[in-house]
């Protein structure tokens, strides 16, 4: 149950028989994600490829565990055919780091979160070294309890969702305005308490990972994912690849500057977006209103507005007012198909769905304007992202790139080379 050799896949041009197996590997277990449960037949025809390369390569993933069959189809005559599909044996780990808590789950190969643990914990603005290594410790524990409950599920290693940008080579984080972790050396400790691959990343990125890899903008080429919580953070996804830029820095919109004589914000500037369109944004507007109030957090604050408490709507409908303005500004510079919102606003999506909509509409300067949903769980799509980072490098061999599902960057080889 190795990964595929990446290094195989990018040896030169000329197709021998290691470069086209692993290619056309490559294809079938995309297109079995992208289809499952899928014939070998439809394999063959979605594919490109030889019936028997389909056949040969689809025994050899089921031989390896990879993929499992399944029931049998029915056709009006012939031999009534056997769909397979990928196996939720193979499982990966989550972590959503948060400041305050750490959300863990084991997600398999599919999405399916199999089980789910909080941990909780107290945090200053800057943690030392041994605060972290209680915390990173109690996290551990929790994360061998689930691994101890599934011992039949194959873990493939730890997917890692953080608040703030990373630097990719050096896996150090660079830019962590709203989260505690700054001043340590976070993969470095969390290397001490798990043994096996590490995936880290920005949560708003890692949430795209999810969308591509499970959710329903698989063919997405170009799209645009806003998470709303203690900060902003943005992710990516333009002309189907991740844009990372200059020093992995690509996406901080929540600190550009909206109004400079607004409040100061973690990362040193003052009327930041985040400043006016945060969950603390939010809790700010609801104490101004009612200065005796003793709620501590967002999720209070929803509760009052769920139950109609009128200073708790006014509030987020001011927070997602000013959301909508950084919003719309992104649309127009970035031309996205999609807007995925990720967030606990987002229990209120009936409410501010039209005004993220009408905004949209009236600030366009053309006739196509996004569409905007919300992700069904917010916790859950940090989480299921965090997985894909380490299912996908083992299923293809690297991280970086979104999985193409489609398979339309990748096309069979000749048939003479379909070994």
């Amino acid at each position: 149950m190795l990964p595929i050799d990446s290094a195989a896949r990018s040896r030169g041009t000329a197709a021998n028989s290691q470069t086209a197996r692993a290619q056309n590997r490559d294809i079938i277990l995309r297109t079995i994600h992208r289809n499952q449960p899928v014939s070998r037949a439809d394999l063959a025809r979605t594919t490109g490829l030889q019936p028997s390369t389909v056949s040969s390569i689809t025994d050899q993933l089921i031989q390896e565990g990879w993929v499992t069959p399944g029931t049998l189809g029915r056709l009006p005559r012939g031999r009534r055919p056997t769909f397979v599909a990928l196996s939720d044996r193979h499982v990966a780990l989550a972590i959503d780091l948060r400041p305050g808590k750490a959300n863990l789950a084991l997600v398999d190969i599919n999405g399916k979160i199999l089980t789910r643990k909080t941990v909780g914990y107290q945090t200053g603005v800057c943690l030392t070294l041994e605060e972290a290594e209680v915390i990173l410790a109690q996290v551990a524990q929790a994360a061998q309890s689930l691994k101890t409950d599934f011992a039949d599920r194959v873990v493939h290693g730890l997917g890692v969702s953080v608040s703030g940008r990373i630097n990719h080579k050096t896996n150090r984080l660079i830019f962590t305005p709203n989260a505690p972790w700054s001043q340590i050396d976070l993969y470095g400790e969390l290397q001490k308490f798990f043994h096996g691959p590490i995936e880290m990343e920005n949560a708003a990125t890692a949430c795209l990972f999810s969308e591509r890899w499970f959710g329903e903008f698989r063919d997405a080429s170009n799209l645009l994912l806003v998470s709303i919580s203690e900060g902003i953070g943005v992710g990516l996804l333009i002309d189907g690849r991740i844009a990372r830029g200059h020093n992995d820095m690509a996406g901080e919109f929540g600190h550009m500057t909206l109004d400079e004589s607004g409040p100061r914000c973690g990362c040193g500037n003052s009327g930041c977006w985040e400043v006016f369109a945060s969950n603390r944004a939010g809790l700010r507007y609801y104490r101004e209103m009612v200065p005796e109030s003793t709620i501590s957090t967002f999720q209070d604050l929803l509760d009052l507005a769920k139950a109609g408490d009128l200073p708790a709507l006014r509030s987020i409908d001011k927070m997602m007012a000013c959301f909508t303005r950084g919003l719309t500004m992104l649309v127009a510079g970035l031309a996205p198909e999609a807007v995925i919102v990720v967030g606990e606003c987002t229990a209120l999506w009936s409410r501010i769905r039209p005004l993220i909509e009408s905004q949209l509409i009236v600030r366009s300067f053309s006739s196509h304007t996004p569409t905007v949903v919300p992700a069904v769980d917010g916790d859950g799509e940090r989480l299921r992202g965090a997985a894909s980072l380490v299912l996908h490098k083992v299923l293809f061999g690297q991280a970086d790139l979104l999985p193409d599902p489609a398979g339309k960057s990748a096309q069979p080889l000749p048939q003479e080379a379909q070994i």
